[in-house]
């Protein structure tokens, strides 16, 4: 196994690695709208929060040498569904045409009040 932290994206708050992997899947872990040098949640809005949950996702595909299209199935957890049309958006933009397979949840609570928390399982020949 090869693991791979972004410079990019916050630093992990815990013992993990931001992406794993093993053999030809990669298994990118959860990420959240934290500022990559602050630390601190970004934004207040479904929208802000899921534009910098999506761009620390591109900083650590980026750091193990991916991109958007290597993405094969993305897993997302939102702290309320009312904000699935606003996420929905942000999310759509970000993939372009790529359409990888999706879950998304409300979850009970998420980690340091955020909004969403997202991960990703990428594919690379």
């Amino acid at each position: 196994m090869e693991f791979f932290n972004s410079k990019q994206s916050a630093e992990p708050v815990g013992p993990y690695s931001h992406c794993v992997k093993a053999g030809n899947t990669y298994y990118v872990c959860g990420q959240v709208p934290f500022h990559p040098v602050s630390g601190k949640v970004v934004g207040i809005t479904i929208k802000e929060q899921a534009f910098q949950t999506l761009y620390n996702l591109k900083a650590v595909l980026d750091s193990a040498g991916l991109d958007v299209s290597n993405i094969a199935k993305t897993h997302v957890y939102l702290d309320t569904m009312d904000d699935f049309e606003g996420f929905n958006e942000v999310y759509a933009e970000f993939m372009g045409d790529h359409r990888p397979a999706r879950l998304c949840l409300a979850a009970k609570e998420l980690a340091h009040g955020c909004l969403l928390e997202m991960d990703a399982i990428a594919y690379k020949e």
